[in-house]
């Protein structure tokens, strides 16, 4: 039971990381509509950060099954997977985005 709670603690972590990232990147491109983007690039670092934390929490979860050889799979861990791969495509779209608003600004 310690292990499939070990698990759903991880998972959990991965999910709360990737939901603050999502957020700052979020905010980053409301701060590149409103045209200030040196405020965008603070707010996509500081998800970058949170991003990274995500990360090494889900290199964790990986190496625990490999060290284990026995995959662990549950509705709580498929969510954090997607959590997590749906924060990296919205960090990809803002800083598109964030590109988009500077050459308007610049047109304007």
């Amino acid at each position: 039971m310690a292990d499939l709670e070990r698990l759903s603690q991880i998972a959990m972590e991965i999910i709360a990381y990737s939901g603050v990232a999502k957020s700052t990147y979020i905010e980053a491109a409301r701060l590149a509509r409103e045209g200030d983007f040196e405020q965008a690039q603070e707010q996509i670092l500081q998800g970058d950060e949170v991003l990274k934390t995500a990360h090494e929490t889900h290199m964790q979860l990986l190496q625990k099954e490999a060290a284990e050889n026995t995959p662990q799979v549950s509705m709580l861990v498929l969510h954090a997977e997607d959590q997590f791969m749906s924060c990296e495509t919205i960090k990809v779209l803002v800083l598109e985005i964030i590109e988009i608003y500077k050459k308007l600004g610049k047109e304007a």
